[in-house]
């Protein structure tokens, strides 16, 4: 019989491991996968074999398998919540922003060439109804892949352009 092979190999593994990441039960279970099989293989797979065979560290394997020793638990295992304030942004919202920004600003009836913190921070208000700062808008343009460019002076009369954001 042919041995099988998976055709686009990096990318499927590239899809599981961001949804192991986005999905706080599906890293439970990836957890218990991993226990399971060093629990299966009597030891005999070191940390190190399993965390290169999975793509995660060691140390993550080790810490985990110290868990359930000290708590009897595989409860333990369990993804905490971070603590702290929520985002304002919701994902889906922050989704639907990257989309508009690849859209110029007069699409989304704004009149400027460029997207920039303040504009977008406007455009957050009238679509949402949330505040945000403007550095907290420039911040959100830079994780989008946007760069700031600023034009130079034509004389030294006139002062600099502000920063434009552009891809």
């Amino acid at each position: 019989m042919k041995r099988l092979t998976i055709d686009n190999r990096i990318g499927i593994t590239n899809q599981i491991r961001s949804y192991l990441e986005k999905n706080s039960e599906s890293k439970f279970i990836h957890r218990l996968h991993v226990i399971l099989l060093f629990a299966d293989t009597g030891s005999n797979e070191s940390c190190d074999s399993l965390g290169t065979l999975f793509g995660i560290s060691p140390r993550s394997i080790s810490n985990w398998i110290k868990k359930i020793n000290q708590t009897g638990d595989i409860e333990s295992l369990r993804s905490i919540p971070p603590s702290g304030r929520p985002p304002r942004l919701t994902q889906e919202q922050k989704d639907e922003i990257r989309t508009v920004l690849q859209q110029s600003p007069e699409k989304q009836g704004i009149q400027d060439k460029y997207w920039r913190g303040k504009n977008l921070s406007t455009f957050i208000y009238q679509r949402y109804g949330l505040i945000l700062t403007v550095r907290s808008c420039q911040f959100l343009l830079h994780k989008a892949g946007f760069s700031a460019k600023g034009s130079t002076r034509r004389d030294k009369k006139n002062k600099p352009h502000s920063k434009a954001f552009s891809q």
